[in-house]
Order: structure tokens, then sequence, then C-alpha cells
């Protein structure tokens, strides 16, 4: 299941809150470094909470990122049956 995190959420909160058995939380750039920091930070934490029954993953996409480079992060992380814990970050594609 795709998760959002929104400018002021709480990451933790958010995954809690989510049925299935896979959780890609997509943390935005716009956050500030302390968010940031933070909703990165809870992503391990939250895989070994969950485990071994749900894998919780992130997608960090970079300010410019294509849209379909990050929808094929969460994909790869949703069919990712022995992946969790991780942060996967989208830069921007070079010219």
């Amino acid at each position: 299941m795709r998760l959002t995190l929104e400018p002021g959420g709480d990451v933790a909160a958010l995954v809690r809150g989510a049925t299935g058995d896979s959780r890609v939380v997509v943390i935005p750039a716009t956050l500030d470094a302390l968010a940031m920091a933070q909703a990165r930070a809870a992503i391990g934490p939250l895989a070994i909470e969950s485990a071994p029954a749900t894998r919780v993953n992130a997608v960090v996409p970079a300010e410019g990122a294509h849209a379909a480079d990050v929808e094929a992060a969460v994909a790869f992380l949703e069919q990712a049956r022995s992946t969790t814990g991780q942060v996967i970050e989208i830069h921007q594609r070079q010219r």
C-alpha cells in the first residue's frame, strides 16, 4: 500500500493506521530538514515493529524527480517480499 506523508504528518501513525502486508511511505522532499530526518529514521524501527507480517519501506523523491521513477520504486518495494526497512532515494534525471 502506498502511503504519502503530508507536511506535519506523523509517519508512525500513518504506517500503524494502514492495512496490508506492504506499506511504502512516500516522504516528500518538501519537508523541512528535521521532519525529513525523523521520517527517514522511523522507517527501520517501524519495519522491525511490524515484522514479520508487514513490510515497511520508503521512497524519498528529490525535487524534480519524475513521477514515473517514483511509481517504479514504489511498485518494486511492493513486490520485493524480502525487503523491509529500506529507504530508496529518487534523484532528478541527468540531461
